[in-house]
């Protein structure tokens, strides 16, 4: 009789934990969508994101300094004719550019987001909500992965919930750049591969072949999680050549031939990306090294922003929580090896150490900060969600766990949420965060501008710099219609009358030379970076 009472107590205690679980994770997926739709304007629209429309438009890099360093005086807005889809090019055009200037970035999301834009016009709202669509379908896609990894829908429905609102996912699902569809094609390629493991019949590996192609095309960097499978398969089946192997390799191949085309781009223009990406080579002291990992860790579940004249507090304030974080992390992956079978755990490791083998000795033998870029260890942060998933679902229902310390971890799954929703908050209502940091001072600047009489602005992209050329493209959405610009051709330096204030954005020292040598002006900063570097002055009369 007093087992029947405890079965049916544990019966009622379950049927308790569902409803609070399905509330639960109903509202949080809510939250999650519209986090990622909300207030998609709001925020500086950063070099990047200019470049990426620079690449929609179909004009090139080349093509826009050929066609603005001429010396005529022009309206800021002009600088949106780089900015948006016009009669003069066409998505071919797209792909030329991206092939010819940066090889380095795969296709399919420049060439899917021109069409986007084409369909639902060009603001920088609209641009950003294609990211914000790959984000939201990400979240089936997570479904599906936890569901052939674990065979638990209560964990699949965690780490759906964990990406929901993961800080981390909702930064990339708001920004014009393809990261987040490498985090959709990465979960999706993964189901496809246990769902071919399963099933072995040819249609599953076609599947699987489909969505390795579409990985290629959506990120380069894909390759780094097509050869963890490939690491994943051969332990699995200890490298028997059976038909789970045959089709593996049969559905690789299709998908490394489908990316050939763009190979041969790459290898012919590799130097173009070699200069696109010598920033990846900055070297940095490894404490600095160390930080930056833990502190891109915790972004996945904890991000409120950097707030620079605020250091000592934003430390006291969120380090507890970070620290907390990285222990459950870590935790959440002893538990993973410890209690689930040799197929779940192998996959999230292969999953996650590709790239960690590849990135992490890269920067300390040789130097770089490849390992610190979080865009690039998205499939790393992937699985850490996965793994905190594990263990959020084993600690909440697990037998072998007493009801209170039940309790406990249910409050746990609240409490990891709840500092997911205000991280997002947090991110809603600001103008700029981290990942936009070499473009958050254009805010300042434009609104200096807006508010100077009759202004000029003058740059000479003298030196050529990535850097100024997106920012001055991103400036055309900050400042008001009625100022000019001038981009100054080489060595000739005339200041044009008629403008009641002039002011000169990211000068060259050449630049700076010639206005204070042989003009009537001296040239006083206004804003200036971290790194000294000039980014606003205003003429002044000597």
């Amino acid at each position: 009789m007093e087992s029947t009472k405890d079965r049916d107590r544990q019966n009622s205690q379950n049927h308790s934990l569902d409803k609070w679980l399905r509330f639960l994770i109903i509202v949080v997926l809510v939250i999650g969508i519209f986090f990622r739709f909300a207030n998609l304007g709001n925020k500086v629209y950063w070099i990047d994101e200019a470049y990426t429309s620079l690449r929609i438009s179909g004009y090139t890099e080349a093509e826009f300094i050929q066609q603005v360093v001429d010396g005529e005086i022009r309206d800021i807005k002009y600088l949106q004719k780089y900015q948006r889809t016009n009669s003069e090019k066409s998505v071919v055009d797209t792909v030329k550019g991206l092939a010819l200037e940066e090889p380095q970035l795969a296709p399919l999301y420049f060439v899917a987001t021109r069409f986007w834009v084409q369909l639902f016009g060009d603001s920088v709202a609209v641009t950003r909500s294609m990211s914000a669509v790959f984000s939201l379908l990400a979240l089936p896609c997570m479904y599906w992965l936890c569901l052939e990894l674990f065979e638990s829908s209560l964990t699949a429905w965690l780490a759906v919930s964990l990406l929901a609102v993961s800080p981390f996912q909702i930064v990339y699902a708001q920004e014009a750049r393809p990261y987040s569809l490498f985090v959709l094609v990465v979960l999706l390629s993964s189901a496809t591969l246990l769902r071919g493991m399963r099933l072995k019949t040819n249609s599953s590996w076609a599947l699987y072949a489909a969505t390795v192609a579409l990985g290629f095309y959506s990120h380069l960097l894909f390759a780094m999680v097509a050869l963890g499978h490939g690491i994943y398969v051969g332990i699995i089946e200890k490298l028997r050549f059976n038909k789970t192997v045959i089709g593996y390799l049969l559905a690789s191949i299709a998908g490394f031939i489908a990316l050939s085309p763009w190979t041969v781009v790459f290898i012919k223009n590799s130097d173009n990306a070699s200069q696109k990406t010598v920033w990846q080579s900055l070297r940095m002291p490894l404490l600095d090294l160390i930080k930056n990992w833990g502190l891109n860790i915790s972004r996945q579940f904890l991000d409120v922003g950097f707030y620079s004249d605020l250091p000592q507090l934003y430390l006291i304030l969120t380090l507890p929580v970070i620290l907390m974080i990285l222990i459950s992390v870590g935790y959440s992956f002893y538990l993973l090896l410890n209690q689930t079978p040799m197929r779940v755990w192998l996959f999230v490791v292969t999953l996650m150490s590709v790239t960690v083998a590849i990135f992490l000795p890269a920067d300390l033998i040789v130097g770089g900060i490849r390992s610190i870029n979080t865009r690039y260890m998205i499939p790393c942060y992937l699985g850490m969600q996965i793994s905190v998933a594990y263990l959020l679902a084993e600690k909440i229902t697990s037998p072998t766990v007493k009801v209170q310390f039940q309790k406990l971890w249910r409050l746990a799954v609240a409490a990891l949420l709840s500092i997911g929703i205000i991280s997002c908050s947090i991110y809603l209502s600001s103008d700029s965060w981290w990942n936009k940091d070499r473009s958050y001072i254009n805010i300042p600047i434009a609104r200096t501008i807006n508010s100077a009489s009759r202004p000029l602005l003058i740059t000479d992209l003298w030196v050529y710099s990535v850097d100024t050329i997106g920012n001055l493209l991103g400036l055309s959405y900050l400042i008001n219609s009625q100022a000019k610009f001038l981009v100054l051709p080489p060595k000739i330096v005339e200041i044009p009358p008629n403008f009641n204030e002039i002011f000169v954005y990211v000068p060259s020292p050449e630049l700076k030379t010639e206005i204070e040598k042989n003009t009537p002006y001296e040239i006083p900063t206004i804003y200036t970076l971290k790194n000294q570097d000039i980014i606003l002055s205003k003429l002044q009369k000597k």
